[in-house]
Formats: C-alpha cells, structure tokens, sequence
C-alpha cells in the first residue's frame, strides 16, 4: 500500500484516487496497486457488513 509523508500508510481510496490523477502514474503502478486492493479487501471479508454490526452493537450499549 503507498505511504504518505511521515510513514503513515494512505487509505486505499486515497491512494488510488491520488493515483488516478497523476498523469505520470505509470500503468505498471496502476497494475500493483490494483492487486494490492484486491488482496486487502479478499482479506477483510465483508467489512460493511462487519462495520454494520459494530454500529448496532456500539447503539445496543449506549442505551445502557
């Protein structure tokens, strides 16, 4: 995944927007980061659905 300044890692959909954008983005970048995705989201399975949950759960708790 493409870093930011300072060492931080950029979201992904940062990282593909910026390189969309950049005229000079060569078409084997387009290509790693394209399979880089793809890897990062095979391995977080169904995370809007996960996301979905915590924020039921997150909602159940703070009517406590």
């Amino acid at each position: 995944m493409p870093k930011a300044a300072g060492g931080q890692v950029k979201p992904y959909g940062v990282a593909i927007s910026d390189a969309l954008n950049d005229p000079k983005s060569s078409l084997e970048s387009l290509a790693a980061l394209r399979e880089s995705a793809r890897r990062l989201l095979k391995e977080q399975g169904d995370l809007p659905g996960a996301l979905k949950k915590l924020e039921a759960e997150i909602a159940r708790r703070g009517k406590k």
